[in-house]
């Protein structure tokens, strides 16, 4: 059978699951009560890449039954471990059957467009997820990973920024800086940039990359620019 008899998949990295609800929580929320019904040698929940199922999740699959589940909020959550982790009845009102193998894919507008005039029209932004908001301390900074970029997260007050990890000087990580809610500064060589805008200050000779950032249900998001 292997070393489990059950694995559980969550999107956590596709194009729209991890914009319809906080999915890293769904992993886990199943976890943990896998690991609390006694399970944890046998069954496994794991974060997944895209399913190419795009629009239709929140998604988990789970397997060797290749159940799918669409749609799943969470609220759903307590009944697919109860009744599927543990119990081994999956949950029909979830079931995903599209009625065709492979990908398929559904175009879902961000939840912030706003209605653009015809002459006017253009694609919106790509916003990736970075972190749920209660990662980043408050008054604190942080640094994650966001589509193969290193990205620094800040808070000051109500105010939270994203801007490039690494300080332009000699690429040591900002997060190991400090700031005071009006400058950053770097204290390897103290260079400093202002907060609000990321411009140089001081001895600073060039400033920061901004990164558009957006927080919505409790989960930060950015726009990473592709050339």
């Amino acid at each position: 059978m292997g070393q489990y008899e059950r694995h559980v998949f969550v999107c956590t990295s596709g194009d729209t699951c991890p914009t319809q609800a906080d999915v890293e929580e769904y992993v886990k929320t199943l976890r943990v009560g896998a690991q609390k019904a006694g399970l944890k040698a046998d069954v496994r929940v794991n974060k997944a890449g895209c399913f190419s199922q795009c629009g239709h999740g929140p998604m988990i699959v789970f397997y060797p039954e290749n159940v799918w589940y669409a749609g799943v909020q969470e609220s759903d959550l307590e009944e697919i471990l109860n009744s599927h982790i543990i119990g081994g009845r999956p949950v029909e009102r979830l079931l995903y059957n599209p009625g065709k193998p492979g990908g398929n894919k559904i175009e879902v507008e961000p939840k912030d467009t706003k209605a653009a005039s015809p002459a006017a029209a253009a694609p919106g932004p790509t916003w990736k997820r970075v972190c749920r908001s209660d990662e980043v301390p408050a008054e604190g900074m942080k640094q994650f990973t966001v589509d193969g970029t290193d990205v620094l997260i800040v808070k000051a007050g109500p105010a939270t920024y994203a801007y490039q990890a690494l300080c332009p000087h000699e690429t040591i990580p900002l997060e190991q800086g400090v700031h005071d809610g009006v400058v950053l500064t770097c204290l390897e060589h103290l260079w400093q940039f202002d907060l609000a805008t990321g411009e140089p200050r001081g001895d600073a000779e060039c400033g920061l990359t901004g990164y558009p950032l957006k927080e919505e249900q409790g989960t930060i998001y950015v726009e990473i620019a592709r050339g």
